[in-house]
């Protein structure tokens, strides 16, 4: 990118916040240097994960991020660039799972996109979680938010929040034993036992890694319930677990920035040969 479009394309993103958002927006989406932070918390203004409320001119509710943290980046993702916007096709889902939900922003899109959908979102970081639940909180009863993460089975897990991971990078892995837990794990399939629904409209998956276990096991109980799948792949192996765990079924595949789109999945009946005699 030249710095001629670079320009541009801040200029481009300043003009739709401030559509979007007004000019507060505009600052808290243009974090101060470390230095002017640290200096103004030293004098008592503490803005490091400030929670901060913004009103869209098109959202009944307000939608609330941590200023200094990843959260104002995956808000232009989902609010400005709409990388959701490749489902504006679906037919009034009426279930939504959003299994990696972080602070709730991509379940907001979904319920104002679709009125009569209900949510489901998890999230297994506490403090990621503690901003969706304000955030989702506007729209009970259509919405459900649980404090666990996504995995092929029940268990207990640990988030991992080192090696420099951001608040939208968090992991999780199983608690080994005798390892105290932090969080339960669930399966899809018991989230969708527990619906009330007997179908899923369309299943969100952003779990940073862990869909290699989601899809290495177990998929067989619920991935036939499922209409429509748009997921985030985070390397080869997920890639591999991902498309086998597909492999009996029919889909539309598309992709749209970082996201693998599979729409309209339908089992695949098998292929009985007759043998006549």
């Amino acid at each position: 990118m030249s710095l001629l479009e670079g320009i541009a394309n801040k200029i481009y993103t300043a003009i739709n916040l401030f559509k979007l958002t007004g000019i507060k927006g505009i600052l808290v989406f243009k974090t101060l240097p470390n230095s002017i932070i640290n200096i103004l918390d030293k004098i008592g203004i503490s803005l490091k994960n400030k929670k901060i409320s913004l009103k869209f001119k098109s959202y009944q509710h307000p939608v609330w991020l941590r200023y200094g943290t990843s959260d104002p980046g995956i808000l232009y993702q989902i609010f400005l660039f709409q990388e959701y916007s490749c489902l504006d096709d679906l037919s009034a889902p009426k279930l939504i799972i959003d299994a990696g939900a972080n602070v709730g922003f991509s379940s907001v899109y979904f319920l104002n996109k679709y009125p009569n959908a209900h949510v489901i979102a998890i999230e297994p970081d506490k403090s990621n979680f503690d901003i969706a639940r304000k955030n989702l909180s506007y729209y009970q009863p259509r919405a459900l938010l649980i404090n666990a993460g996504i995995w092929s089975h029940d268990t207990k897990l640990i988030v991992e929040r080192g090696n420099g991971r951001n608040e939208c990078g968090f992991q999780v892995r199983e608690c080994f034993e005798n390892e105290k837990s932090e969080v339960n794990a669930l399966g899809i399939d018991s989230l969708l036992k527990n619906s009330g629904f007997e179908t899923i409209d369309l299943l969100k998956i952003d779990i940073e890694g862990s869909e290699t276990i989601l899809f290495s096991e177990n998929h067989q109980n619920w991935l036939n319930k499922v209409k429509n799948i748009v997921i985030e792949l985070h390397g080869e192996e997920c890639e591999e677990k991902f498309f086998r765990a597909l492999s009996t079924y029919n889909y539309e595949l598309s992709n749209y920035g970082e996201l693998t789109v599979c729409k309209r999945l339908s089992h695949r009946k098998p292929i009985i040969s007759s043998i006549a005699y």
